[in-house]
């Protein structure tokens, strides 16, 4: 009897061991099975997303496939990127000056039906901009004070806390120095973004080409030679030396700019006639003005009547340059064209800047012959008159 009580003692200690070793087996089969799936949720997390690295050195992670984007960028200079790459559709957002541009809309119509205009680019309406639900924000910045960089660090501040990436990229007026290649680097930033590097590439080197062309042209001209050159932005500025207009006057075009300092400045008939400029290039910041009105005499923007002693008016060389082509965007190789053409009419007599300028709209936007007169027309969009 004693026998069987010790065998079955023998057996009520070994099944409570073997059930605990069968349930530690278990135990850390299921941990090692969580384990697995921890590690391939996180293997396909970082999967879906990547870093870009931005103007201000910020690193930005941002989604892979980006499908939806707003973009503040006061030139448009992005969308037309994305329309040029055939992606424009991803767009869902952008500011009030885009929204407004004439031209922008004829590149690309959906501005008029079914993407959100959400105000100023530096301060956007933000319950607006976040109920498009974009994947990222890209931000052309213009950052040419300790108070507008203020105001882009608080904008970004904003979308992160609202759970939205921001990219920033910087216009080159941004810099001490504008140099066109910030303008390369931006559109490389764009290609690492959408996955168009090649694209991007292509995009530099077709409008680099006409960089050269001009460049090559005019570089064996003498100090002492190069036209004297007032940038006039309508309806009442004058752009000096710290703008990207004066380096594609002065380091491409072979000009030199009769404004020595400073960037954006009101100016006058006084202040036009004090400097007396050998040429007159009008940027059509607010609008087109036609050199004829100038000639004329005509009360636009300033009265013209008034500097009709200068150099310039007097020898016949004032240029005008369309509402886009005068920016740091995809037609300044036009403008560039239509400046040199003004101030070295020899050196270019080659080249007719409104045939180039239908040739680069069907090259790089695929514009048919109704859209190109239709592009032509909004660049001419003409300056209200006082």
């Amino acid at each position: 009897m004693r026998k069987y009580v010790l065998i079955f003692m023998i057996i009520g200690l070994i099944i409570p061991i073997i059930s605990l070793a069968g349930c530690t087996q278990q135990q850390e089969s299921v941990t090692q099975e969580s384990q697995n799936i921890v590690t391939t949720t996180n293997n396909n997390v970082a999967d879906e997303y990547k870093t870009i690295k931005d103007m201000w050195g910020r690193d930005v992670k941002i989604k892979k496939n980006i499908n939806r984007v707003a973009l503040l960028d006061f030139t448009g200079t992005y969308i037309k990127v994305m329309k040029i790459w055939g992606i424009d559709d991803k767009v869902v957002a952008v500011d009030h000056s885009q929204m407004k541009n004439p031209f922008l809309k004829v590149i690309c119509p959906r501005l008029e039906t079914d993407i959100v205009d959400v105000g100023n680019s530096r301060e956007p309406n933000y319950e607006t901009l976040a109920a498009t639900k974009p994947d990222v924000v890209i931000v052309r910045a213009f950052v040419t004070n300790k108070n507008r960089e203020e105001a882009y660090k608080k904008l970004v501040e904003k979308l992160n806390s609202l759970g939205i990436p921001v990219v920033i990229l910087l216009h080159p007026t941004s810099y001490e120095q504008p140099n066109v290649k910030t303008m390369w680097e931006e559109i490389r930033i764009l290609g690492e973004i959408f996955d168009k590097k090649d694209e991007a590439n292509n995009l530099i080197s077709y409008l680099n080409g006409y960089v050269v062309l001009i460049k090559n042209r005019t570089k064996d001209i003498p100090e002492n030679e190069r036209v004297r050159t007032l940038l006039f932005a309508t309806p009442d500025y004058m752009l000096g030396k710290r703008t990207i207009q004066s380096y594609f006057l002065e380091d491409i075009v072979g000009g030199k700019n009769v404004v020595e300092e400073g960037s954006w400045l009101k100016t006058s008939p006084e202040d036009i006639i004090k400097l007396n400029p050998d040429a007159l290039i009008i940027l059509g910041h607010a609008g087109y003005l036609p050199p004829e009105y100038v000639y004329e005499g005509k009360d636009f923007g300033i009265n013209w009547k008034l500097v009709q002693s200068i150099n310039a008016i007097k020898n016949k060389k004032v240029g005008s340059l369309g509402i886009t082509e005068w920016r740091a965007t995809i037609e300044f190789p036009i403008g560039l064209l239509r400046e040199a053409k003004t101030l070295y009419p020899d050196r270019f007599e080659d080249i007719d800047p409104d045939k180039e300028e239908i040739k680069l709209y069907r090259d790089i936007y695929h514009l048919n012959d109704k859209q190109i007169e239709e592009a032509i027309k909004a660049q001419r969009t003409m300056l209200n008159p006082h």
